[in-house]
């Protein structure tokens, strides 16, 4: 089994993903009583309640959480998480790090080992190869740092070091946002709920109650035809197509 299958399987199981949202809690609403909430910026205009749209406003006020070179070393290490392959396309290519930025700023007790992890990367391209860029080293001295990193310990009551547990988190947060992504569920070939075919209520049914299918609306509710297309009704309830 590769990489890709492996993770795969693993959010699959739920692991990674109860994982990650029990590494800390969800941010409390800190927002003063009777302040008064910001335009929705979400296009489901009265769908979320006044306390989603203080804390959604002040997401987006605080966006983004992470420099743009920290982004681009957030797209490179993605990558090496969810190369592309015959299977979909390289991690950074979905979004990952949009999600990953969101993710900083929702969940605040992420920033601190998210920032702290790539500043170790920073020291530790230094101390190994005189550089003090990790997007500056060949993709070869990348990985062999990362291989220092990638694996926690085995025994299940030893505490990771802190770039350990980085990149762990790391790991399941590109995991998360990749197979959650447009790409990442056609990836898993997750097709989601089919309609069946429905011929309308049987004839027996219809008679046991002492109703009569009409036929105008057996012909527009009942054709798998056009069983894509949307319903109208007239501003009197009339169904028009």
């Amino acid at each position: 089994m590769d990489r890709r299958e492996s993770i795969k399987s693993l959010l699959i199981g739920a692991a990674a993903t109860s994982a990650l949202f029990t590494a800390a809690g969800c941010e409390a609403d800190t927002t003063p009583a009777g302040e008064t909430a910001a335009e929705n910026p979400f296009p489901y205009e009265g769908t979320r309640i006044p306390e989603e749209l203080r804390r959604d406003a002040r997401l987006h006020a605080n966006a983004p959480f992470f420099s743009e070179s920290e982004r681009k070393i957030l797209d490179r290490l993605a990558d090496i998480i969810l190369p592309a392959d015959e299977q979909g396309p390289a991690a950074s290519a979905t979004g990952v790090t949009d999600f990953i930025d969101f993710m900083a700023l929702d969940f605040p007790d992420f920033q601190l080992p998210l920032r702290g992890g790539l500043s170790w990367l920073s020291r530790a391209s230094l101390q190994r190869f005189a550089q003090n860029d990790f997007m500056a080293l060949t993709a070869e001295q990348q990985l062999e740092i990362i291989e220092d990193i990638a694996y926690l310990p085995e025994g299940p009551a030893e505490i990771p070091e802190p770039e350990v547990a980085f990149f762990d988190l790391l790991r399941r947060l590109v995991t998360t946002g990749y197979f959650t992504s447009k790409e990442g569920i056609k990836d898993l070939g997750y097709k989601g709920n089919a309609p069946n075919l429905w011929d309308g209520p049987p004839e027996e049914v219809l008679r046991k109650h002492g109703i009569t299918g009409e036929e105008e609306w057996l012909s527009k509710c009942v054709d798998h035809d056009t069983r894509n297309e949307m319903a109208a009704w007239d501003e009197n309830g009339n169904l028009l197509t």
